[in-house]
């Protein structure tokens, strides 16, 4: 078991095992029980089954061993974050990218977390800073996660859910945001033209996610770079880094960026 030791996370009171080698599958059963043992205080262990798939971006999972329970409260940096996780994704390895972008707003700073699954982006910012959230999500199971996670938490600033399209939302939102965080890796370069839509005139901070292989950063870049003229007047990279590894040879990495979008 030595090896799997490093690929599982704690979602609250749920271990949730990453992989297992084919080898290594009909034991799934025993190497629960055996991880319940080693971890006091957990409750149930699943295993990933697949990729998050779908609109509402649901994870595939199984529970091997323990209770049958998917709801859990995981705490970070401060902040209590309620979960279903047969509804809804959420990863406890962005805890520091949360608290790192957070710790950069401003008391006052309108946000707008265009992606924001069940708050975690959106209840950091608004436990460290006095400022306004517009936080969307399509699926309403997280919103309605998200409502809850509010009531969780003692709040600094103002976080408030919307459910819908994030390019809908962003529309009738208007150009309100001194930032805008756009976590949804696979796709978040396809929603920069709603992200220069909900700027304010004179510009603000993207925090942007995006998939990258090989060099992961300059490939970052460079994928931002092939389509952020379309939409911003300028921009300024202000900040590359890796946030975790996602496949064999592909990286979650994160985009800090100061942008003056386009006049209408």
């Amino acid at each position: 078991y030595v090896l799997l030791f490093r690929s599982y996370d704690a979602v609250g009171d749920i271990l949730v095992v990453e992989s297992l080698s084919d080898g290594l599958l009909p034991y799934r059963g025993e190497i629960g029980k055996a991880l319940l043992r080693l971890n006091p205080g957990m409750r149930t262990v699943m295993l990933k089954t697949g990729k998050v798939a779908g609109e509402f971006r649901v994870p595939r999972l199984e529970v091997v061993a323990g209770e049958e329970k998917w709801e859990t409260v995981h705490s970070e940096y401060g902040i209590r974050v309620k979960v279903d996780l047969s509804k809804v994704y959420y990863s406890p390895r962005l805890g520091w990218e949360r608290f790192r972008v957070a710790s950069s707003v401003a008391d006052g700073e309108t946000v707008v977390d265009m992606f924001s699954g069940v708050g975690p982006f959106s209840l950091m910012i608004a436990k460290c800073a006095m400022a306004h959230v517009y936080s969307i999500d399509l699926n309403p199971d997280a919103i309605r996660l998200l409502s809850e996670n509010v009531s969780l938490n003692r709040l600094c600033g103002r976080v408030e859910p919307i459910c819908g399209d994030a390019r809908a939302a962003a529309a009738r939102l208007g150009a309100v945001a001194d930032r805008v965080i756009m976590n949804l890796p696979g796709r978040s370069l396809e929603f920069l033209d709603a992200a220069a839509g909900v700027l304010k005139p004179g510009g603000g901070m993207l925090h942007l996610y995006v998939f990258a292989k090989e060099d992961p950063l300059r490939g970052a870049e460079s994928a931002l770079r092939r389509v952020a003229d379309l939409y911003f007047a300028s921009y300024n990279i202000r900040g590359t880094r890796v946030v975790k590894p996602t496949a064999p040879r592909e990286w979650q990495v994160a985009l800090d960026v100061w942008a003056e979008p386009r006049s209408p």
